[in-house]
């Protein structure tokens, strides 16, 4: 029978999420059992926060939530992959769509894309 892992990661499984609609990653989150309930019963995205350690709904704050389309599970049945559709066009806390907008270049990091919204207006910090 094909079902997550818990027990390898100490309870927790990655997430890689995934815009449904143009396949970019958008950022990797981690969830547990009471997690992935939670986003299978709401559809939308909620992930444990290793460093807050409680559920976190993707979005709470910001109102960028993350509805899930589509639901992978690899061949070890330890990690998982969501194609969602991200409200806001952002996915990552410093306003950028995606969390992975450093790009090495030429031995150095540099910011690629473009900021969506100011974190100061939306976090208040």
């Amino acid at each position: 029978m094909i079902q997550i892992d818990f027990n390898k990661g100490d309870g927790l499984i990655p997430v890689v999420i995934q815009d449904a609609s143009t396949n970019q990653v958008l950022m990797l989150g981690y969830m547990n059992r009471e997690s992935w309930e939670e986003t299978l019963k709401t559809g939308k995205v909620t992930f444990w926060s290793r460093s807050r350690k409680k559920l976190w709904l993707k979005g709470e704050t910001s109102g960028h939530v993350q509805v899930v389309k589509e639901i992978y599970l690899d061949c070890d049945g330890d990690t998982l992959l969501l194609k969602v559709e991200q409200m806001g066009g952002a996915a990552c806390h410093t306003g950028f769509q995606s969390c992975f907008h450093h790009r090495h270049e030429e031995g150095e990091w540099k910011v690629s894309g473009k900021r969506i919204f100011d974190p100061k207006e939306v976090y208040g910090k």
